[in-house]
């Protein structure tokens, strides 16, 4: 998955050397060799899954034979699908002010740091978990991020711009740079300080 710079939506490159490509009578097939608005998609966010929009107006959705077609004109169940990202079992997060890293003698993170911490990834349900050296990654008091649980709280991921996701907490808050370097989950839009560079 590749998401344009100014329209912000994304293409889709297949193992078979292809792109997605909107076809005649509303099929998807991964045959088109250069970008184009047909190989163009919307991405829309609906909590753990995301349904995709094609240059027709229509959402794709998986027909009973397992074909992609953007025929319909709501998003169900079968225009729901889950994104997974499957070469990085590791995160390294950069905001507008530093990388995020454990706070020194605390369980906070800090958002502000010129090194890193390198975090692991588990997956389940369209959902995200973060371990670092001190725990598991979850929301405290006041919307603080803390990183010393003992057990995983889930996180989303958003893919929103071309190397920048937002992470929303089960709050349904995103994940951003306090003024004073933490990591809270209190932005309601996933802009400026809520995007990491991952």
């Amino acid at each position: 998955m590749q998401i344009d710079q100014e329209t912000k939506k994304c293409t889709f490159y297949s193992s078979t050397g292809g792109y997605w490509t909107l076809v005649t009578h509303g099929g998807i097939q991964a045959t088109a060799t250069q970008v184009s608005a047909n190989t163009m998609f919307e991405m829309e966010w609906h909590g753990r899954r995301v349904a995709l929009k094609a240059g027709n107006g229509r959402y794709i959705c998986m027909k009973k034979n397992g074909q992609l077609a953007a025929i319909s004109d709501f998003v169900g169940e079968d225009e729901e699908f889950i994104l997974k990202l499957i070469n990085r079992p590791i995160l390294v997060l950069r905001g507008l002010d530093g990388f995020v890293c454990q706070r020194r003698g605390s369980n906070q993170l800090d958002t502000n740091r010129s090194t890193y911490d390198v975090f692991h990834l588990g997956f389940r349900d369209g959902a995200y978990q973060i371990r670092g050296r001190g725990g598991f990654w979850y929301t405290g008091s006041h919307g603080s991020v803390c990183g010393d649980g003992e057990r995983a709280e889930d996180f989303l991921f958003e893919f929103r711009e071309r190397g920048r996701l937002a992470i929303r907490a089960l709050s349904g808050k995103y994940l951003r740079g306090g003024a004073a370097g933490l990591l809270r989950a209190d932005a309601d839009l996933p802009v400026g300080d809520a995007l990491w560079e991952y």
